[in-house]
């Protein structure tokens, strides 16, 4: 199997740029997708990054080659921590579950960000993706405003922890009622699940038994202990670090800040993705 490699957004730039500059290394690249030497992974943070921009043609070009890459697509965090979550619970109470993958083609991802089910020919592009998000920016309002969220709430939380409001048990109740979120109403059969036996498993669970959960929590909580970036581009590379970490081969990035958080996400046990930077890239696969 071809190892799969997570590009952060700036890695994705230089390899769009790159194979923009230089006609013989865009053959490389190609060449490399053809034969599967390699997979390249994204997710739909690559989409959100590229539209943030008011120049369409750029945006439109880079989304244009993300589908050329012929990538495989890593899930939204939160449908991740959900599935991570609903395995371990159906494990627990002995229901056979059939876990979904975390890499899934471009109709499945966009299928489960939308709750219905569409083929191949109904999804539309990477390019059209974009192109839809800058023509009408009111769509990413919920983005914007999740961010803005995420960013008063650390600079509240630096706060509280430096008050001393954050005990243990605090914590311990915060991160209980995190995993409930995530728990099903009722079973693959659609049988009911009761109360008891939801909180008989959440009695038996920390926050840290789950690999995005995990990782997510080990980054909040040195964030909440060390001032510093609440900026945007912070933010997203924790998004990507969080989500790719678990289920990638490589992670492609040359970010210090994602090199600051990668010994924290790795103290978890759940880091499985190996780290490297963009040059290493091209020498390894694309020489």
């Amino acid at each position: 199997m071809p190892p799969t490699i997570y590009l952060d957004q700036s890695a994705l730039i230089d390899l769009f740029n790159q194979s923009q500059q230089d006609s013989s290394f865009e053959k490389k690249v190609q060449t490399a997708i053809a034969t599967k030497a390699l997979t390249i992974v994204l997710s739909p943070w690559h989409w959100i990054e590229t539209a943030r921009t008011k120049d369409v043609q750029k945006a439109s070009s880079l989304a244009n080659f993300m589908d050329a890459l012929d990538p495989i697509w890593l899930r939204d965090r939160r449908e991740l921590e959900s599935i991570e979550i609903q395995e371990s619970f159906f494990g627990f109470v002995g229901v056979p579950y059939a876990r979904p993958q975390a890499l899934v083609t471009r109709a499945e991802l966009i299928s489960a960000m939308n709750g219905v089910q569409l083929t191949a020919a109904q999804v539309p592009s990477s390019q059209e993706f974009v192109e839809g998000w800058i023509i009408k920016p009111e769509l990413m309002d919920s983005v914007i405003k999740s961010y803005q969220a995420n960013a008063e709430a650390l600079r509240d939380l630096r706060v509280a922890v430096l008050s001393g409001k954050l005990t243990p048990e605090f914590m311990k109740e915060a991160d209980r009622k995190h995993i409930a979120m995530f728990l099903p109403a009722r079973t693959p059969s659609k049988v009911l699940i009761d109360q008891t036996t939801k909180n008989n498993f959440l009695d038996t669970k920390s926050i840290y038994d789950f690999p995005c959960l995990s990782i997510e929590s080990a980054i909040a909580e040195y964030s909440w202990k060390n001032a510093g970036r609440d900026d945007w581009n912070s933010m997203v590379d924790k998004f990507h670090l969080i989500s790719a970490m678990p289920y990638a081969d490589i992670i492609v990035s040359d970010d210090r800040y994602f090199m600051l958080l990668l010994p924290i996400a790795q103290a978890t046990g759940f880091a499985k993705a190996k780290v490297i930077k963009y040059r290493e890239l091209c020498q390894r696969f694309l020489a």
